[in-house]
């Protein structure tokens, strides 16, 4: 058994990219399936791998009940022939994106389980080395959004500090002196909103320390809210705060590429945290 879903495109794309990001649970792999034995038609006409669709086709497909994976809908932001920048959701790991793209890809950094948004995967070995190399020497610039309770006193700020990672227990210790086999660690904020006690804040993480801006706000007593393993008081102040962390990359952008990457020198990816501050309302506060 199957169902045929009829679409009708709204920009202009890969027939592929566009299945995939419609058809809840086809990944791209089972999309060019479904191209390949002709189950695909754009205006009437059945369509090869490599078709490009424009604005205002009508693409019909009849997809069998087998090929559709319930699995999260990953929002693809930006995608060309040697990157793919997802919104990653909460709960998925990052190395599950490649599964759920439905082709291999490379890792070019990390975002927590817990932290949604913005992350970047190479499509060619050229690409990862670029892109990698620009993460490890700073030349990207990275803005996260954070729920934290309580909020800071001062509208904005530089936070240094050092930390050392346990590694056995995945754990971020922070000092505020130097101490052997510590680095040091600094992060800017500015608040963006305040209410009822905590803030919405915008943080600029200068160093790219495992853990960093939720072990640096913990520590500085302006946890994130559902953040468990530093700051655990913070999700027990409000009625219908979310059980894990409010943590979202919003921004990114690259500077200094060079070779085939340099198209994009001054490129910003950019979303909306989608935070729910529904709860910070309330004044039923514990």
């Amino acid at each position: 058994m199957g169902k045929r879903i009829e679409i009708i495109a709204e920009k202009e794309g890969r027939a592929v990219t566009f299945l995939s990001s419609s058809v809840a649970g086809l990944t791209r792999a089972k999309a060019d399936i479904l191209i390949k034995s002709g189950e695909v038609k754009v205006n009437g006409a059945r369509i090869k791998t490599n078709a490009v669709i424009s604005n205002g086709d009508v693409v019909s497909v009849f997809v069998p009940d087998e090929l559709q994976k319930s699995a999260p809908n990953i929002k693809i932001v930006y995608e060309d022939n040697n990157i793919v920048v997802f919104d990653k959701p909460k709960r998925v790991a990052y190395d599950a994106l490649p599964e759920l793209y439905g082709a291999p890809l490379f890792a070019v950094h990390r975002l927590d389980t817990n932290t949604t948004g913005l992350i970047v995967f190479a499509k060619t070995e050229i690409a990862l080395k670029e892109l990698s190399d620009a993460f490890k020497d700073r030349r990207v610039q990275k803005v996260y959004e954070a729920v934290v309770y309580p909020a800071p006193q001062k509208d904005k700020d530089t936070l240094t500090a050092y930390t050392k990672l346990l590694h056995n227990q995945n754990l971020a210790l922070v000092s505020l002196q130097p101490k052997p086999g510590y680095k040091t660690m600094v992060t800017d904020y500015e608040v963006k909103w305040r209410g009822n006690g905590a803030a919405v804040l915008r943080v600029f993480p200068h160093t790219g320390r495992t853990h960093q801006i939720r072990a640096h706000l913990g520590f500085v007593g302006c946890p994130i809210i559902g953040e468990h393993k530093y700051g655990a008081v913070g999700v027990r102040k409000f009625d219908g705060a979310p059980d894990s962390q409010m943590l979202a990359a919003v921004e990114l952008t690259f500077f200094g590429l060079k070779g085939k990457m340099v198209y994009l020198n001054g490129r910003q990816f950019k979303i909306e945290s989608g935070f729910d501050l529904g709860f910070l309302q309330s004044d039923d506060v514990r």
